[in-house]
């Protein structure tokens, strides 16, 4: 059984206000639960084999216009 972890609010706001968010929005209050319920429903990546997977090595810049 995987064991559950939950986003702690204090981490979610810090992220949130690292990625340019307002984090005294009162809308943060209704973002932070739909977030954790994203995370919840995503694929558990940190239990995946990827032992046998090679690392993507293709790197395409933008390019300039």
């Amino acid at each position: 059984m995987a064991k559950e972890r939950r986003l702690s609010k204090e981490t979610f706001l810090r992220i949130a206000e690292l990625a340019g968010l307002d984090t005294k929005a009162p809308h943060m209050e209704d973002l932070y639960p739909f977030v954790q319920n994203v995370l919840q429903g995503s694929a558990p990546l940190d239990e995946l084999d990827l032992t046998q997977v090679e690392p993507a090595m293709v790197f395409i810049p933008g390019q300039e216009q």
